[in-house]
């Protein structure tokens, strides 16, 4: 690079003369650490693998990122039992640090065969056992399938890197499931084939699991390919699932000490408890707080993704989860998520067991900062932001300043439906702290004024009428009950467009489920016809897919890739209502899709599954991972579409859409996430899905003996 960059010089070019004479010391450190870090490299075979019944997978994992590291160039180097391999294709990708899957084309396999497999990195002696040795064509939910479907499966699909997707050549092979523990057959079954995908690129095949019982841990076994990773049914896997995505609600909270019993030591004081009464304008961090503006204190709401801004979008998160409650009661309960809910004055934890679900307490949380966000007149902040980012390091140890945005009239509008909603639902439990939110619900929105959103509107009058019984805010409600027909069209958008025209189903799924005050049933019947149509729209999605994505080709926006939580919702809701099978079983089968039950096979959840996401893009998960903890767990990263920088073979811009994913910290696009994109939705499904109860976190369903 250098001798390069000297023949421009020589050229002619005196600026760029220059430049190199300034910058050689800084081309020599990087050429330096280059060669340190390949002189330090570690690269070990981890395992043999399979992706078909004639090719082998050695699984390399290395230190440092550097794609050619594997040496592929000789084909005679590579040899099976002495003889050289056919083929060889690669997938390298970053990881921790970096994953080098090397596919080599062998003759068929034979179960129950010793091989010698000869690498230029070593050789390794395996017997090739369908039941034992991983295949990566599986492609299976890896936390926990809910019991309460009856449609589970996963796909079988052979991608070889560059080397592409192929098809299975003869008749289609038979597979069993076998108990981990003691390697009884529980079911059995033949490939079904399901075509080309034009989302991930595959030829797909379906494994069906419906006849699998709750528990586990189980393992599918190809016969002649190899088997899965284990996975579970229902009981204690579908409720650590739900234990640890309704969590990372706690793990995210600002203003709140995570800290053991609760949670791994990661701030013992609440952090960005001073804010500055800036009043700036709308943009991400692009606020200058110069430290001389008046303060106020405020606790509450949510760090808004891997930064610390809090905003008007968040809003949708205790509006989902009271929905959520509002729909399965009998499902939440208080201290069933081992989340602290007593505190001092300063909010550090006394305890928990306040008698309140944990649900509505999340819930209350996330309402809480918006009480202080609202001034007396009755607007609200549309949020608190800051110039630049925080340091990626736990936030007890951030000292950036963070100030208030703009008077938004679209947050006391949202706010309104909010505080009101918290107001009626909190009212059996504190019937003090109920009157104070109906009054902030009031106050935002007579400041919304001829602002408030058409959605909004209706929200406030569903939940002031159900909440007081007025009359007024009943007519209101049946003169505007007509556009919830919008819901089916807004429902699986970019969850921004809820502060503004976008419909959810909080804003009239109360009025349905009411007990306490007479209902109009036409409007009813709108409403739920409303829920009804949005779920049918997904189901029709979800048909059109090989992998249960949940979307339409042309649905972009970030993270809408790894959404299912989102697009499951009018399913689930729709099952609350009827008990119709077919809306759970399309719940369940777009929650199994960011669990591994995609092209990638990665479980996009930080904390679960056997492939795993190693690099969010989340400053405190850089303080865990230097701790040795790894990241936080629960967070739903933005996972594959979209576009972003990493090391890859074969580059992620040739693939199909559902394959676009490098798990680098830097590229946003797939490895960030926010707190009412990513993780609102899936903290209210996935425990219905588990059928509710507590989970001991003490005990991993996947390491404890089975019966």
């Amino acid at each position: 690079m250098l001798r390069i960059l000297s023949v421009h010089c020589e050229r002619g070019e005196p600026k760029l003369a220059q430049f190199i004479h300034r910058m050689k010391p800084v081309f020599i450190s990087v050429f330096c650490l280059w060669f340190s870090l390949a002189a330090n490299a570690e690269l070990t075979l981890k395992e043999i693998r399979t992706a078909s019944k004639d090719v082998l997978v050695a699984y390399f994992q290395s230190n440092v990122i550097i794609s050619n590291e594997v040496n592929t160039a000789e084909l005679a180097a590579w040899r099976l039992n002495g003889q050289p391999v056919k083929a060889i294709s690669k997938f390298v990708t970053e990881a921790d640090a970096c994953d080098h899957h090397i596919y080599l084309q062998v003759p068929v396999l034979v179960n129950g065969t010793s091989y010698t497999l000869r690498t230029p990195h070593g050789e390794r002696t395996f017997v090739f056992n369908e039941e034992r040795t991983f295949c990566e064509s599986i492609k299976s939910n890896q936390s926990g399938y809910s019991a309460l479907s009856r449609v589970r499966y996963a796909n079988f699909a052979i991608w070889l890197g560059d080397g592409g997707s192929r098809q299975i050549s003869g008749d289609l092979p038979s597979y069993k499931v076998i108990k981990q523990a003691d390697g009884k057959t529980i079911a059995r079954g033949k490939l079904q084939s399901i075509g080309e995908d034009a989302s991930s690129g595959d030829f797909v095949y379906r494994i069906d699991l419906s006849a699998v019982p709750e528990g586990g841990p189980y393992k599918i076994a190809v016969q002649g390919y190899g088997c899965s990773h284990p996975f579970g049914v229902g009981a204690e896997f579908s409720r650590r699932l739900g234990f640890v995505s309704f969590r990372s609600l706690y793990h995210q909270r600002c203003g709140c000490p995570i800290a053991e019993p609760y949670a791994w030591n990661i701030k013992t004081n609440p952090c960005h408890t001073t804010v500055w009464q800036v009043n700036g304008p709308i943009g991400e961090a692009r606020l200058i707080v110069t430290g001389n503006e008046p303060t106020f204190t405020a606790f509450g709401g949510y760090h808004d993704a891997g930064d610390a801004d809090r905003r008007t979008y968040h809003m949708d998160v205790p509006v989902t989860l009271m929905t959520t409650y509002e729909a399965f009661p009998q499902m939440f309960t208080d201290d069933q998520f081992n989340i602290p809910d007593k505190f001092d004055e300063n909010y550090h934890i006394v305890g928990k067991g306040n008698g309140i679900p944990d649900i509505l307490d999340e819930a209350m949380w996330g309402t809480m900062f918006w009480e202080y966000m609202q001034e007396t007149n009755g607007q609200v902040h549309w949020g608190t932001e800051t110039k630049g980012y925080s340091p990626f390091t736990t936030y007890e140890k951030d000292s950036t300043r963070f100030g208030t945005e703009v008077l938004d009239p679209r947050s006391a509008s949202f706010a309104s439906g909010m505080f009101m909603h918290m107001a009626r639902l909190i009212k059996p439990y504190n019937a003090a702290r109920s009157q104070e939110l109906q009054k902030h619900a009031e106050a935002a929105f007579a400041a919304a004024g001829g602002d408030v959103r058409l959605t909004h509107k209706l929200y406030f009058a569903v939940e002031k009428y159900l909440l007081t019984g007025d009359e007024a805010a009943h007519q209101l409600v049946k003169d505007l009950s007509t556009n919830a027909s919008g819901y089916a069209n807004t429902y699986n958008g970019a969850p921004e467009s809820f502060a503004g025209n976008g419909w959810l189903a909080s804003y009239f799924f109360s009025y349905i489920v009411a007990r306490d005050r007479p209902t109009d049933p036409l409007v009813v019947d709108r409403f739920k016809a409303a829920i009804r149509a949005a779920a049918e729209k997904e189901i029709e999605y979800l048909a059109g897919n090989a992998y249960p994505v949940g979307t339409p080709p042309n649905l972009r926006w970030w993270g809408s890739n790894t959404a299912q939580g989102q697009y499951a919702y009018p399913c689930l809701l729709q099952w609350s209502l009827t008990r119709e099978q077919k809306y759970i079983d399309a719940a369940s089968q777009l929650m199994d899709y960011v669990q591994g039950l995609n092209p990638i096979g990665k479980c996009y959840m930080t904390g679960l599954g056997f492939n795993r996401v190693h690099n969010p893009h989340d400053r405190e998960s850089a303080y865990t991972k230097r701790q040795g903890w790894g990241p936080r767990p629960g967070i739903l990263v933005f996972g594959p579409g979209g576009t972003g920088r990493g090391v890859s073979i074969p580059a992620v811009g040739g693939l199909a859409r559902e394959r676009k994913y490098i798990d680098n910290l830097g590229s946003i696009q797939w490895s960030e996430f926010t707190v009412y994109q990513s993780l609102c939705f899936p903290s209210a499904v996935y425990p219905v899905l588990g059928q509710g109860g507590k989970y001991d976190d003490a005990h991993d369903p996947f390491s404890m003996p089975q019966k």
